[in-house]
């Protein structure tokens, strides 16, 4: 068996029977992986569940620079076990704290969701409720969402959570964890794409006008977290086998039904049709088709220069072998 068949999931018609009869009860699913790798599509895809509530972004545990992660911000407030340190950090969320705690990124979505369909109230008997620890308040804003939609099986998409997978399964040791993997040339020209239409964050608002620069700068990012990405998706395959899921992208929007089924025989939950129902919702080239964008899959060799090609297949062209990127 090759490492490549190690890491990628396997096709088991009957273990797609077999969810038909599931007992869905309740659960932990978490989306990780690199920006542009899919997460969005996955967390669409699973959302369409009459079982599954995936929350939006919310850096709890940390961003690609761990000081960003917002429970690390908090810690400011002090010990929660304190009634009137939770309601300043209450205070704070609910007057834009979020967004204006970070000089270097816009403030994660799942908070402004909160800040405007929870009331503040409501969110702050809940969090005085729990046992106000760190794995308490996360739950908490999983929960939220999940009570919102009426389903029992919770979850979290925040790519940067790759890096804290330890974390996540200390803390639910019976969790999902689906990790996005996809092509890096195809994170490339999707990311540079985005920042050409987006520049709002450091140090994309900056180099809006030294184009080749940007281009530069999303080069070496890219290189630098996909080969990162691809150690920690190998070594948790590895060391968490039954709570770790390696999703390729391309193998999703090129052949979703099997790979959704698939994917449904991981977690536990019964295959709807209604998850293959989907809009690229992404700024990419399909944006708002109907359906998956098959084409993205191999789309970037159209917009890819020769010498960006010839970067990635120097520097990460073992990994990229590993998980069937070699072409």
């Amino acid at each position: 068996m090759t490492t490549q068949e190690m890491i990628l999931p396997k096709q088991n018609d009957a273990s797609f029977e077999a969810t038909k009869q599931t007992d869905v009860s309740s659960g932990y699913i978490f989306i990780v992986g690199l920006s542009r790798s899919g997460t969005t599509l996955m967390r669409n895809v699973l959302n369409q569940s009459d079982w599954i509530a995936i929350s939006r972004e919310n850096h709890f545990l940390g961003h690609l620079i761990g000081a960003e992660g917002m429970r690390q911000k908090f810690r400011k407030f002090g010990d929660l076990s304190i009634d009137q340190n939770v309601h300043n950090l209450v205070d704070h969320l609910y007057s834009g704290g979020s967004e204006r705690s970070s000089w270097f990124r816009k403030a994660s979505s799942h908070w402004r969701w909160i800040t405007r369909r929870v009331d503040k109230q409501e969110f702050t008997q809940k969090l005085l409720e729990t046992d106000r620890s760190e794995r308490a308040f996360f739950i908490l804003l999983m929960q939220l969402f999940a009570d919102k939609k009426g389903k029992p099986i919770m979850g979290e998409k925040t790519p940067a959570h790759f890096r804290y997978v330890e974390t996540l399964l200390n803390w639910f040791p019976e969790a999902k964890i689906i990790h996005m993997m996809r092509d890096p040339r195809g994170i490339f020209v999707s990311e540079w794409r985005r920042r050409q239409k987006e520049a709002q964050s450091f140090p994309y608002r900056q180099l809006k006008q030294l184009p080749f620069l940007m281009k530069l700068v999303i080069l070496l990012q890219t290189t630098i977290t996909w080969r990162e990405g691809a150690r920690r998706c190998r070594e948790n395959q590895n060391k968490y086998p039954l709570n770790y899921y390696t999703q390729r992208f391309e193998g999703l929007v090129s052949d979703p039904e099997v790979q959704v089924k698939e994917l449904c025989a991981f977690i536990g939950v019964p295959f709807q049709p209604a998850m293959l129902e989907q809009t690229v919702v992404s700024m990419g080239f399909q944006e708002k088709q109907t359906g998956f964008d098959s084409g993205a899959a191999n789309r970037w060799k159209k917009h890819i220069t020769p010498w960006i090609d010839a970067w990635f297949r120097f520097w990460l062209r073992e990994d990229m072998e590993i998980f069937g990127y070699s072409k």
